[in-house]
C-alpha cells in the first residue's frame, strides 16, 4: 500500500499531513464541484490551474498535530470501508512514527464519509482504540437523529445510511462540542456552517506561527480565486460562501499556513491578497 506525508513544524508543535489516498473524479462529476460556474469560465479556470476537463485525483488528507504532549488528529480520513482508494492513514501515522493507540484525539470536522469513516474497520471495530472524538453537537445531532436519507435524493441515500453507520459505532468515543470550543492549549475550533450544518474548522497557534485546517470550506483552489462557486452538495451555499470568506481574509490578516484536505497533497500554502479577491500559494 503505497502513501504519502509531509511533516513540518509549526512553532514548538510537530505536523504531519497524511494521505489517505484519493478519489478519481470523472467527467460527468467534475463540474458539480463549481456550481455556480458558466462552462466558459469553468474551462478557463481549469486550464489555469493545470487541470483537465475530463478527470482528476480528488486528494484527501487528514492532519496529525503533536504538541508534545498530546497527539491530535483532524478527521481520519475515509478509510477503505468507505472507498477502495482509500485507508492510507494507518500506514502513514506508522512511517511518521506513530500507531493507531498514539492518538488522543480526533476532531471530526463534519460528517461526511471521507472524513469521518477512518475510525471504524470492516467489522465495525475502533481503529484508534484510546482515543477521544470529538464532534459539534449540532452536526452529530443532524446526522444520527435528524436526517432523514431519501430527502437527499436517490444517490445520496446509501452514502448517507453509511456515514451515520460509521458515527454510531464510534459512539463510544465521541463527545460533542460546541464550535468555538478550544481542543488543546493552542488548538480551537472556528464555527464554519454551510458544507454542513454545523461544519467546523480549526485554528492553531504555537509560538508565533498560526495555523488554520479548512476542511470542507474550500475544495480546490479554485475556491480561493472564485468564491461564488461552490460543491453542488454544500447543504446552504450561501452560508458556506461566508464562512469560506471569513477564513480567506482570517489567513491574509494573521499570515496564517492553511491546510485544505481536498487540496493537492499536502493541502498546504498560503492566502494572498489578489486584487478585490484572494489566491492560493502553495507552500514550497
Amino acid at each position: 500500500m503505497d502513501f504519502k506525508i509531509y511533516e513540518f513544524a509549526l512553532g514548538d508543535f510537530k505536523c504531519v499531513s497524511i494521505s489517505d489516498g484519493t478519489q478519481p473524479i470523472d467527467s460527468e462529476t467534475l463540474p458539480t464541484f463549481f456550481a455556480g460556474a458558466s462552462a466558459v469560465d469553468l474551462a478557463g479556470a481549469l486550464r489555469k490551474h493545470n487541470m483537465p476537463p475530463d478527470h482528476f485525483d480528488l486528494q484527501c488528507s487528514p492532519l496529525l498535530i503533536d504538541t508534545g504532549y498530546q497527539r491530535i488528529l483532524i478527521d481520519s480520513g475515509g478509510g477503505s470501508v468507505f472507498h477502495s482508494h482509500l485507508g492510507k492513514v494507518i500506514p502513514g501515522l506508522a512511517a511518521a512514527g506513530y500507531q493507531p493507540s498514539d492518538i488522543e484525539i480526533i476532531v471530526l470536522t463534519h460528517g461526511h464519509l471521507d472524513h469521518i469513516c477512518g475510525g471504524v474497520d470492516g467489522n465495525g471495530a475502533l481503529v484508534f482504540p484510546r482515543a477521544t472524538q470529538l464532534m459539534a453537537r449540532g452536526e452529530w445531532e443532524y446526522w444520527t437523529e435528524e436526517t432523514d436519507a431519501t430527502a437527499m435524493g436517490d444517490h445520496f441515500v446509501e452514502d448517507v445510511r453509511f456515514a451515520q453507520e460509521c458515527l454510531l459505532a464510534m459512539q463510544a468515543q465521541v463527545q460533542l462540542i460546541e464550535p468555538g470550543d478550544e481542543i488543546a492549549p493552542g488548538i480551537r475550533t472556528i464555527p464554519t456552517p454551510g458544507h454542513t450544518r454545523d461544519h467546523i474548522s480549526v485554528a492553531v497557534t504555537s509560538g508565533d506561527e498560526r495555523l488554520l485546517c479548512v476542511a470542507d470550506t474550500m475544495d480546490l483552489p479554485i475556491h480561493i480565486e472564485q468564491t461564488t462557486w461552490h460543491p453542488a452538495w454544500d447543504e446552504q451555499p450561501d452560508l458556506a460562501m461566508r464562512s469560506r470568506i471569513m477564513l480567506l481574509r482570517r489567513a491574509v490578516e494573521e499570515k496564517a499556513l492553511i491546510h485544505a484536505f481536498h487540496f493537492p497533497f499536502p493541502g498546504l500554502g498560503y492566502v494572498r491578497a489578489a486584487g478585490d479577491g484572494w489566491r492560493f500559494e502553495p507552500l514550497a
